[in-house]
């Protein structure tokens, strides 16, 4: 998922009229190893580099994450806590 994230980025980032992901980097205070990491799926991204992202291409985190994609990844793989036991389960396994 995290190829698919970084794709999705770059595609934005290119298609916004930047000339260089580079630059785009550099004029959003991004250091240029955390970008080349993330684009190519090899970073697991913060938030508050999402939100330079994000503030960089002038759209909101909801905008860039909003894929059916990304969301069925999230509800698989993201543990949630259990507040009785102090288990982790997993959110496939729970039923709604």
């Amino acid at each position: 998922m995290l190829d698919f994230l970084g794709a999705r980025i770059k595609d934005r980032i290119l298609g916004s009229g930047v000339r260089s992901v580079e630059k785009f980097a550099l004029e959003n205070d991004i250091p240029k190893s955390t970008l080349s990491e993330l684009l190519n799926g090899k970073n697991d991204p913060r938030l508050t580099t999402l939100a330079k992202i994000c503030a960089g291409l002038e759209i909101s985190l909801s905008e860039l994450l909003n894929e059916d994609a990304i969301d069925g990844w999230v509800r698989e793989s993201a543990p949630r806590y259990e507040a009785r036991t102090g288990k982790v389960a997993s959110l496939k396994k729970r039923k709604h």
